[in-house]
């Protein structure tokens, strides 16, 4: 009765928690009706659980002379076990099988509980199948990627082979003396094109260091912005000079003073001028000495790679300037590791050293 108790307690609980939902009642009216239909299906029920007590303890005391949880070793004893039990789902198999009434509320409880029951599984699906499609779709553009790259390759190659099949076949018909000739009017060609694009390059080189780097470099040397922080630098600013923030200052009415200053501080950046050309042109211009400064130590660093292998490709610097820092930041040229004043160009076919 314990039991019939707890189930009856459980099934009070889950009605009160669901029958709003159910039912939608929310007037007196409504709660009085259907507590009554509760009232009348647990009563039901109450007298079908007292009627199969009564036929489950009927069926034990016809069951005490006969044990039948083990079987017996006794024949005619385990054939009576036997009788029994089939007598007893003879008397079981006819019954009705336990159906509520048509008024009822226990369906439409058992039915809203497997709804919920199959909403949550709904949830949890849905949510798994985003994931699972997610990651489809990841692993999908990544084949797609790979599967593009193969048939570049693919491609790339199938030139390749029918490139050197036609030249086999062009040089299978020619003589010794026709591929040697061959071999260096290919070799001048090649020539030829590294030279154009070489100079192409160094033109290309010196109109950016010209036209944009040698503004930036003076701009970061005066104490201005890092270089490629501030693109739209112009001599006015260079000639004003920055404060400490990096900014530049106020243009100043004084011009006598302001080009002694200048002389100066150029002269403590980046070094003397020639007297000659002092001469000729006045006080050196920001930009033309941060362009001077940047154009020596290129041409050092390149003169001392292109040295003989046992020469020490490091040069000497006597500060460390913005040419020198924008240089090591390119990855152009690195720092000697125990000494930071010597410098040298980055051996681009070997792996950089961090």
């Amino acid at each position: 009765m314990n039991t019939q108790s707890q189930h009856l307690e459980k099934l009070h609980e889950y009605v009160a928690k669901t029958k709003d939902t159910d039912y939608c009642l929310n007037t007196a009216d409504g709660d009085e009706e259907y507590a009554a239909r509760l009232s009348k299906s647990l009563q039901s029920l109450q007298i079908q659980v007292k009627q199969h007590e009564a036929a489950l303890e009927k069926l034990r005391a016809t069951a005490r002379a006969v044990s039948v949880d083990e079987p017996s070793q006794d024949s005619r004893q385990h054939l009576q076990q036997l009788r029994t039990v089939t007598a007893a789902y003879k008397s079981i198999t006819p019954s009705e099988p336990l159906l509520p009434s048509p008024d009822s509320p226990l369906p439409a409880l058992l039915a809203l509980r497997k709804t919920l029951n199959m909403a949550d599984q709904s949830k949890s699906a849905i949510t798994e199948t985003k994931d699972k499609v997610s990651k489809s779709r990841t692993y999908l553009r990544q084949e797609e990627v790979e599967l593009r790259d193969a048939r570049s390759i693919t491609q790339a190659l199938e030139v390749r082979i029918e490139k050197l099949r036609s030249e086999n076949e062009e040089q299978s018909g020619k003589s010794a003396e026709e591929l040697a000739k061959a071999m260096i009017e290919e070799q001048q060609q090649r020539k030829r094109h590294y030279t154009s694009a070489l100079r192409n390059l160094v033109k290309a080189f010196n109109k950016f260091v010209d036209e944009q780097l040698a503004v930036m470099l003076a701009a970061e040397d005066l104490g201005g912005p890092v270089v490629g922080d501030l693109v739209e630098i112009d001599e006015e600013m260079l000639k004003a000079g920055f404060n400490q923030q990096g900014k530049a200052k106020k243009t100043d009415t004084e011009n006598a003073r302001i080009e002694a200053k200048r002389k100066m501080r150029n002269d403590e950046i980046w070094g003397f001028e020639d007297e000659n050309e002092h001469e000729k042109t006045g006080v050196r211009s920001e930009k033309e000495a941060a362009l001077a400064s940047f154009r020596s130590l290129t041409e050092d660093l390149l003169n001392a790679a292109a040295g003989d292998e046992n020469s020490d490709s490091y040069i000497k610097i006597s500060r460390e300037s913005a040419a020198v820092r924008f240089l090591v930041r390119a990855k152009v040229a690195q720092f000697h590791p125990d000494d930071a004043r010597k410098l040298r160009l980055v051996e681009f076919g070997r792996e950089w050293d961090s």
